[in-house]
This record gives C-alpha cells, sequence and structure tokens, in this order.
C-alpha cells in the first residue's frame, strides 16, 4: 500500500511552493495521493483572510485535473480543534492501521515543530 501525503494550512492564498511541495512529495516518495487540509479559524494563530469557502473554491481550482489530490474538509467542521495531532487522530481512526501517513510540510513550520500542540 503506497502513502498518503498530508498537507495542512491555511491556503491563504494557495500558492505555487505549496503546489510544488505536494508535486515533489509525490514523485519523491511515491504517495498514493496528497490530502490537502485546510484548517479553520485556529486559535494559535491570526484567523484566514479569505473565508473557509473562498480558500475551498481558490484549492478546487489551483488542484483541478489532478486526480492525485483530494481537498479534507474535516478541519472546518464546527467544534474541528484545527491541532494537526487532532486531525492526524481522525484520519487514522477513518482510514484504519494499515494506510501509511506522510506529514508534509513547509520549511517554516518545520521550524517552528516544537511550538506545536502536541507535536
Amino acid at each position: 500500500m503506497r502513502p498518503l501525503g498530508v498537507l495542512g494550512g491555511t491556503f491563504d492564498p494557495v500558492h505555487n511552493a505549496h503546489l510544488a511541495l505536494a508535486h515533489a512529495a509525490l514523485a519523491a516518495l511515491d504517495l498514493e495521493r496528497v490530502l490537502w487540509i485546510p484548517t479553520g479559524a485556529p486559535p494559535y494563530r491570526k484567523p484566514p483572510v479569505a473565508a473557509a469557502h473562498h480558500r475551498v473554491a481558490m484549492l478546487e481550482l489551483a488542484l483541478a485535473g489532478d486526480p492525485r489530490c483530494a481537498i479534507d474538509r474535516r478541519e472546518l467542521a464546527p467544534g474541528a480543534s484545527g491541532y494537526t495531532v487532532d486531525t492526524l487522530v481522525a484520519l487514522r481512526a477513518a482510514l484504519g492501521a494499515e494506510t501509511p501517513l506522510v506529514l508534509l510540510m513547509g520549511a517554516d513550520q518545520y521550524a517552528k515543530r516544537e511550538t506545536w500542540h502536541r507535536w
């Protein structure tokens, strides 16, 4: 079974670096696909400028025609924490133990990962 890449963010807006990261990971890590997870209004940072439905629409346009990419809206649901650890726990429960997950992140997030909730 090939791994599933998980790429979260506000995507406010989605940009070429996000797309480059996902495409490089798809190729280098032989991922089945990349699951793009836009966050809602997380309590640990300033809220996004664009509304959630606009950010999802931008993602849909940016990912159009690429079957290796999918959008997961779980962090936009009312009551979602927006914390990566909670999202990964929920994904694991939904997908089962057999699906390998690969967390993708930009250098900016990697540099401050120690500040994340339950990193």
